[in-house]
């Protein structure tokens, strides 16, 4: 049972990978164009940085991506810790009594370019992990078929 959880685990990674690594960007430009239309988007900048988090632990366990899977986790990570340093510049603004203008040019001078380039590298990784492994996701199928029948047959037993 054990030796086919770990094998069904590991078989998966590089699909689950591969669906982080689209699913990040899909849900950034989803995130944006709901900004857009005035839709508070407070948490899913959260689910975010948790699905990116996701995507680079589970990336750094597979051995035949390129060292390009790297560099979006990275730049979200980089865009993340610049918009908090320039925190300080939004309070100095609105205590000054303005609207919070200078944060937020200087968010779109900086991050928002930031995660962009992150997004491009997203969709990049993700090409490479399916020249990678190409049959990650039969490969999913069968560890998982193979775990759930190993399961029965514990709970049989």
């Amino acid at each position: 049972m054990k030796t086919a959880k770990k094998e069904f685990k590991d078989k998966s990674r590089a699909y689950q990978v591969y669906s982080f690594y689209l699913s990040v960007p899909i849900i950034f430009v989803i995130v944006m164009i709901a900004a857009y239309f005035g839709y508070n988007n407070s948490g899913f900048g959260t689910i975010v940085l948790v699905f990116t988090i996701f995507a680079h632990v589970g990336a750094s366990k597979l051995k035949l991506a390129s060292k390009r899977k790297y560099v979006a986790p990275i730049l979200m990570y980089v865009a993340n810790v610049v918009s908090l340093l320039l925190m300080p510049v939004l309070f100095s603004n609105l205590s000054a009594g303005g609207n919070g203008d200078n944060y937020f040019s200087l968010i779109g001078l900086f991050v928002v370019p930031l995660e962009l380039i992150a997004m491009i590298f997203f969709f990049i990784s993700a090409h490479d992990l399916k020249k990678a492994y190409p049959t990650m996701k039969q490969d999913s199928k069968d560890a998982r078929a193979t775990y759930l029948a190993a399961k029965r047959a514990a709970k049989m037993k």
